[in-house]
């Protein structure tokens, strides 16, 4: 007999709570021995004026949003030496940012790991901030010898930390479990959180200059399109690391063709590593002549969506790289919780789904069917966009 959506959805909880209890066990069993050990691996040289921050396994729009807590840890520690540990396809963001001062690569694997664990040592920060709620992050700070280490208490690795704080209670649980009258809250507020326990929401998030090479060269490839001097310039992004958060074809095919039929003069797919060829095939189906992939390096995708009058983007990058760079953006939500991902400081449209297992945030969908995205219609995507264009001019 084939599964109901409700009985998935209850399968899908029952699974969830399951790994968080084996998570919890394992974690409070490393408490005590890690604790004894904790002396040993403290380094003999530790500065007070250094600041590790561990961004090791996010990715672009997280590292984006955790940006108002980098701005309240200078204005908390004036004048200290900031390190962000971050993955090798953020160094170029990080290496660019005014808020870091130093970048520290960790690789995958052991071997990546283990280098980055001694360049942290190396690095001699007494205090770190552990940004990611992943399993090895806060040993990566505590094989480094940081004395003060502080993040959320995840279970497993609140092990290593010594300011352990608890977490929101929407804080990477999927929206399906939230507990009863728990409160919104956004993620930038989740991190800034660990920096002042009293922080709110931001405004906006701090703003961001890509380079005057990222420029210039998002103006060569624009002119090369035919697209440098034509308004509006409208960016779709219809891809997605997590499979469960994809769109179908269909839908991006209606929403660019409507929007070049509504007066957009060029339409730029942008695309992630190994997007490209979609991203390509989707431009030409709709129009050959008016749209383009635009599968460019990270600091130019920065700059093209700030030439852009309007970005239409699944919930992933592109709508937290909008909002920095200040333009109007169209974000679709399924499996993501449009509270908490919203893009701030910019015009915006939230377009979400209305299906019982929306907000899962699973990276691939649990059931026979993606209900959650088939949910969004075309018609409200071009409707949003269209609306924001017009406010905009304004």
């Amino acid at each position: 007999m084939k599964s109901t959506p409700a009985a998935e959805i209850e399968r899908f909880k029952r699974r969830f709570a399951a790994r968080r209890a084996v998570e919890a066990a394992a974690g409070y069993a490393l408490r005590l021995p890690f604790a004894l050990l904790r002396p040993f691996a403290w380094g003999r040289d530790v500065r007070l004026d250094r600041i590790l921050v561990v961004e090791r396994i996010l990715r672009i729009g997280d590292t984006l949003v955790t940006r108002p807590a980098l701005a309240a840890l200078r204005e908390k520690f004036p004048g200290a030496e900031v390190a962000v540990v971050c993955q090798p396809a953020l160094a170029p963001v990080c290496d660019a940012d005014p808020l870091v001062d130093r970048v520290i690569v960790a690789r995958p694997g052991a071997g990546g790991f283990l280098a980055a664990a001694a360049m942290c040592r190396a690095f001699g920060a007494a205090a770190a901030y552990v940004f990611v709620p992943d399993r090895w992050s806060p040993y990566l700070v505590a094989l480094a010898g940081s004395r003060w280490i502080v993040g959320y208490d995840y279970a497993f690795p609140g092990a290593a930390l010594t300011e352990r704080h608890q977490p929101p209670a929407r804080a990477n649980v999927p929206a399906l479990m939230y507990p009863e009258g728990a409160p919104e809250i956004h993620a930038s507020e989740i991190w800034l959180r660990l920096v002042d326990a009293d922080a709110k929401t931001p405004a906006a998030y701090p703003g961001f200059d890509p380079g005057e090479e990222a420029r210039r060269r998002t103006a060569e490839f624009l002119s090369s399109r035919g697209a440098a001097g034509g308004r509006p310039l409208v960016v779709l992004h219809a891809g997605a690391a997590n499979s469960s958060y994809l769109w179908n074809e269909e839908g991006w095919l209606e929403v660019g063709q409507s929007l070049l039929a509504r007066g957009a003069a060029a339409v730029a797919l942008t695309a992630g590593p190994g997007e490209e060829r979609a991203a390509s095939a989707l431009a030409e189906k709709i129009d050959r002549s008016k749209a383009f992939a635009a599968a460019l390096p990270l600091l130019e995708a920065f700059a093209l969506i700030a030439a852009a009058d309007l970005v239409v983007s699944l919930d992933t990058a592109p709508v937290h790289i909008a909002a920095t760079m200040g333009t109007p953006v169209v974000a679709l939500y399924g499996p993501g919780d449009p509270t908490m991902w919203r893009p701030l400081g910019v015009l915006h449209r939230v377009v979400a789904a209305d299906a019982p297992c929306r907000g899962c945030k699973a990276a691939r969908c649990f059931q026979d069917r993606h209900y959650c995205m088939e949910a969004i219609k075309p018609g409200a995507v071009v409707e949003a966009a269209t609306e924001l264009l017009t406010e905009a001019n304004r």
